[in-house]
């Protein structure tokens, strides 16, 4: 067994709707067309078809209160409640000419003379007024109605120039033209006049009422001839145009006076004899129906007629919006249609290749619509609202059931097309509200009531078939059981014809054996009223809707529920199964069809048409179309289109892998303008960006964009332009859209660019974005200049300050600390600030100590002044120093102690009064303790720099913005390292720049700071001993 693929969706192929209301209605001169009005729009039907073809409607516009149509068919004229009458050119769908009228009510009743110059509009103020369509003014205004004006009707000899008038107060008003006035009154009827029909010669005029007469005027001395009895409420009236014609088929065998048709309230038209006042043709089928046990017909079965010279047909409008066109010859019918469905209960396919549909609607008549051309046949029988049908014998038998308590059977004739009841069963008390046909035998029948019993029916197969054989058989009850406690929604019977499925409102479902007669179980479950039940057509499954809006199936070897779906938001109505049992398709209330996979578990699709609940669904046998009719009155034929859209999908990879290698081979060949056109007609912006990257990356790349781009046709260019918004939306690719854009505009006339109806919306969405790139770029260029200027300052603080280089590492604060920290340790003042008096001084009392040194001396005495001259340079920041020196005595306070034992030590010695001991000693402690204390200092130095860089970092990564905070931090520690000296400017820019950008100064090694710190404690040392000695 082959395959079956998996059904992914479905798209309308046709649909049946409402297209009539009621109201008026008229063919076309040429009957090709029937306009109809509905609520606030006139429908224009296509006779051949059976579809609506033009909609005539105006946005914001009111109910439609009458129309007419020009005799030429050219012009088309509507009457609104609003009081407004549009003049329509309705072949082109153009209002051509819209007025107020001066009626005080709406107009009800419009006619056009021969000419289609002359206008007549009656209303329900009781006046009536002429138009002039040419010169488009109003030339003639009569009172003097005493009701309603329903009819109007021009003479038919347009020289006469005279205009009739019927209504409510039951007299025909004639009306001259050219003397402005009433020339007539003919007043013999009783009742509302509703026709008026003329002779060939235009001297007779036959007027027919609700009074159930015809009556017979001379319109040269405006007498009455004759009065024919109808015994109807009479709708229409016409005169038999060419009698000869006829004479076989309506019997016009008496030559004495003229004949005439009526329609009225028996639904069937007659054909009377003005002389002898008789009917002389009478037709045999009716359109009047019986809707009640007492079989009483209701009243006006025909509201309206008219007669169509070139069909030679007479088309009558029924009371339930039905339209049936019979031929003049024997009154055969011709075609019907349906002008609203009302809700659409069930809806079956039947026929041969699923040519015709049956309809249930909310009425006791079943209509079977030709699908092609949707003429309908309408059948009667019942005498209540049918409520579901069900199609067996390869769809042509019809089995349905109804509010009336009966089932009946129909039969299709293959050859004729036509459908007739053959068969009826009586039993139920109450409405019969399901049936199910046998799959297999077709020999039974069952159905479900509210009477909660189900019968199966048996079906004789000598059945009668002939259409002309009315006798209609009596079904026979084969088995009857009460099943539910509630009432029955449907019935099922399975694939084999042994198993029969039933749900009721009760919420449960059960199973029963047809041959045996007996319950094997109940499924229990759904939380609401059961709707649906169906069997699988493969597997030993049953599928229910419920209420509760969940589709369930039960297994039927122990009656266990299966899956459940769940995806309606209402009551599921219909369920069926697809593809082999391995799909499901479900409609609600909520007016969705939805397509189930039921291995997934999952919704595939849903159809979203109807604007109502949707009551049925149906699958053709081929399961290749899906009929679904609902409340909305529409009746919608699906079409699988999986098959058709996935070709389509091939088909077009398959042209997108042509053209994708096309452009490859363009791209190729460098023919970049062919490109370009390409790509824009793949609707591909990428393949355009990189078409223009490509072309870019040449070496003359500006240049030839430009060529090119100026060699794009004006429709190129707006898409260019487009695809160019869509790139600017992207960091990566603005410079490139905004090269291209600045291409266009400097070549392209402001004036052609605006040309473009997407102009503008192209423009809006280009500003934001190039705006933000401009912010962008000119933060990035603030940044570029900051990090440059952040390099200037670290090579000036990097830079050597003495020749020896002994500085270039510590800063000017360690070195005042550590400073600060040796005379602390050695017990000697600090140098007072010098100046050129202390400085001569000082250099005399050194000349005096040389003199009585030794040459070694002298040499050692040569190059502590060297030092000294080295050391001067810090003389100026001495004072700073010790103001530093206080801060950092809290940070130090581990070291205090060891200085004080130093000190002892040291005081301890002198009084001994060896002082070359002392001073020897002395020089070794210091020099350990400068050791010791140096590391210490530049430990804690190191921490408090570290410290700072993670703060500064910590609060740049909490904002996101590491550029801009190291900025603010950096100009924040230059302000707070800013004194008074240039030294100690550049010394803190120094530390807060290599705290904020470099990772490798936060981890130098003590190692790297121990050797200069020793050769500067070594010149310190030489200054303390050359001031020792000289104190001495």
């Amino acid at each position: 067994m082959s395959s079956c693929p998996m059904k992914a969706n479905f798209r309308v192929n046709n649909q049946i709707e409402a297209f009539y209301t009621g109201g008026k209605v008229q063919l076309s001169k040429d009957g090709r067309f029937m306009f109809c009005s509905q609520d606030d729009k006139v429908n224009i039907l296509n006779l051949e078809l059976g579809k609506v073809e033009y909609v005539i409607r105006q946005e914001d516009g009111d109910e439609v209160t009458s129309f007419v149509v020009s005799p030429d068919d050219e012009i088309l004229v509507v009457a609104y409640r609003n009081l407004l009458i549009k003049q329509w050119n309705w072949k082109e769908k153009q209002c051509t000419r819209t007025w107020k009228a001066i009626h005080r009510g709406p107009i009800v009743s419009m006619a056009f003379d021969a000419t289609s110059t002359l206008l007549a509009t009656g209303s329900s103020d009781f006046t009536i007024k002429v138009w002039d369509i040419i010169r488009a003014y109003c030339t003639h205004s009569f009172k003097g109605s005493h009701g309603v004006v329903s009819v109007v009707e021009f003479h038919p000899d347009p020289e006469k120039l005279l205009l009739f008038s019927a209504g409510d107060d039951c007299k025909v008003r004639v009306w001259d033209l050219q003397k402005t006035e009433s020339r007539a009154v003919l007043d013999s009827h009783n009742s509302s006049v509703t026709s008026l029909s003329f002779s060939k010669d235009g001297n007779t005029l036959l007027t027919g009422g609700r009074d159930n007469i015809v009556i017979i005027w001379d319109l040269g001395d405006y007498q009455q001839v004759k009065t024919v009895p109808i015994y109807e409420a009479v709708e229409f009236v016409m005169m038999i145009p060419h009698p000869k014609r006829y004479k076989t088929e309506l019997n016009l065998k008496e030559k004495d006076g003229f004949h005439f048709v009526t329609a009225g309230a028996e639904g069937v038209l007659k054909v009377w004899n003005s002389k002898s006042s008789r009917c002389v043709y009478k037709q045999e089928q009716t359109l009047a129906t019986k809707r009640s046990s007492e079989s009483k017909a209701i009243d006006a079965a025909i509201t309206q007629a008219m007669y169509c010279p070139a069909l030679d047909e007479i088309a009558l409008v029924t009371y339930d919006h039905n339209i049936v066109l019979y031929t003049l010859k024997g009154f055969k019918l011709s075609k019907q249609f349906v002008g609203y469905n009302e809700e659409i209960l069930d809806v079956k396919f039947m026929g041969e290749n699923s040519s015709h549909i049956a309809v249930a609607s909310n009425s006791e008549q079943i209509r079977v619509f030709e699908i092609s051309s949707h003429n309908c046949q309408i059948l009667t029988g019942h005498t209540d609202i049918v409520l579901e049908l069900d199609v067996f014998k390869k769809g042509l038998m019809l089995a349905s059931c109804s509010k009336d308590n009966t089932v009946r059977l129909w039969h299709m004739d293959i050859a004729s097309g036509l459908v007739n009841c053959i068969a009826v069963g009586k039993g139920h008390t109450h409405s019969v509200g399901t049936v199910a046909t046998a799959r297999l035998s077709s020999n039974f029948l069952v159905s479900g009531s509210e009477d909660q019993t189900i019968k199966v029916w048996s079906v004789p197969t000598d059945l009668p078939t002939n259409p002309d054989d009315q006798s209609i058989a009596q079904l026979k009850v084969k088995f009857a059981t009460r099943a539910h406690d509630k009432d029955i929604n449907s019935v099922a019977i399975s694939p084999n014809d042994k198993l029969l499925a039933t749900g009721s409102q009760d919420r449960s479902a059960k199973l029963w054996h047809l041959e045996r007669e007996v319950m094997l179980g109940s499924f229990r479950g759904h939380k609401r009223g059961i709707w649906c039940v169906r069997f699988s057509p493969t597997d030993q499954a049953l599928a229910t809707s419920s209420a509760d809006g969940t589709i369930k199936i039960w297994a039927l070897t122990n009656f266990s529920c299966v899956k459940t779906f769940e995806g309606h938001d209402a009551s599921v109505m219909k369920v069926v199964f697809l593809t082999r049992g391995m799909q499901l398709l479900s409609c609600g209330s909520d007016g969705l069809l939805k397509l189930w996979t039921i291995k997934s578990n999952e919704c595939v699709k849903t159809l979203d048409e109807h604007t109502h609940k949707v009551w049925t669904l149906k699958t053709n046998s081929e399961e290749t179309m899906v009929v679904s009719g609902g409340g909305d009155s529409r009746i919608i034929i699906w079409e699988d289109c999986t098959e058709v859209e996935q070709e389509e999908e091939r088909a077009k990879m398959e042209d997108q892998l042509m053209k994708e290698q096309q452009l490859s081979n363009l791209l190729h060949e460098k023919k970049y303008l062919k490109a370009i056109g390409l790509a824009i007609t793949l609707d591909q912006p990428f393949k355009l960006l990189g078409i223009v990257k490509t072309i870019m990356e040449e070496p003359e790349g500006l240049d030839g964009l430009t060529h090119t781009l100026g060699k794009l046709r004006q429709d190129q260019i707006d898409a260019t332009l487009r695809f160019a918004k869509q790139w600017n939306t992207n960091s990566k690719h603005c410079h490139v859209a905004q090269t291209v854009i600045s291409i266009i505009l400097k070549r392209k006339r402001p004036e052609v660019l605006l040309d473009n109806p997407d102009m503008q919306q192209t423009l809006e969405g280009l500003i934001p974005y190039t705006e933000r790139h401009f912010q962008r770029m000119n933060r990035l260029l603030q940044q570029a200049m900051f990090v440059e200027h952040t390099w200037q300052m670290m090579r000036r603080a990097t830079a050597p300050t003495d020749t020896s280089g002994e500085y270039s590492t510590l800063s000017t604060d360690d070195m005042d600390i550590i400073e600060s920290s040796i005379y602390q340790r050695s017990g000697v003042k600090r140098l007072p600030e010098r100046s050129g008096d202390s400085e001569q001084d000082s250099s005399e009392s050194s000349e005096e100590e040389e003199e009585g040194m030794s040459a070694e001396e002298v040499d050692q005495q040569e190059s502590d002044d060297d030092d000294e001259d080295n050391d001067s340079e810090l003389s100026d920041v001495e004072q700073e120093n010790e103001r530093t020196l206080k801060r950092s005595q809290v940070k130090r306070s581990s070291i205090d102690d060891s200085e004080g034992e130093r000190r002892k030590l040291q005081v301890k010695r002198s009084s001994t009064g060896d002082s070359e001991g002392e001073s020897s000693e002395s020089e070794a402690e210091m020099d350990i303790g400068k050791e010791e204390m140096t590391r210490k200092l530049t430990r804690s130095q190191t921490e408090d720099k570290e410290n700072d860089v993670d703060n500064a970092r910590r609060k740049a990564t909490s904002k996101g913005k590491q550029n801009m905070k190291s900025k603010k931090m950096l100009k924040s520690e230059s302000k707070k390292s800013d004194v008074t000296r240039n030294g100690t400017k550049r010394a803190k820019k120094m530390v807060s720049s290599s705290a904020s950008t470099t990772k490798a100064n936060k981890q130098t090694t003590l190692d790297d700071y121990i050797s200069p710190r020793r050769t500067r404690s070594s010149n310190i040392t030489n200054r303390l001993r050359k001031t020792s000695t000289s104190t001495r």
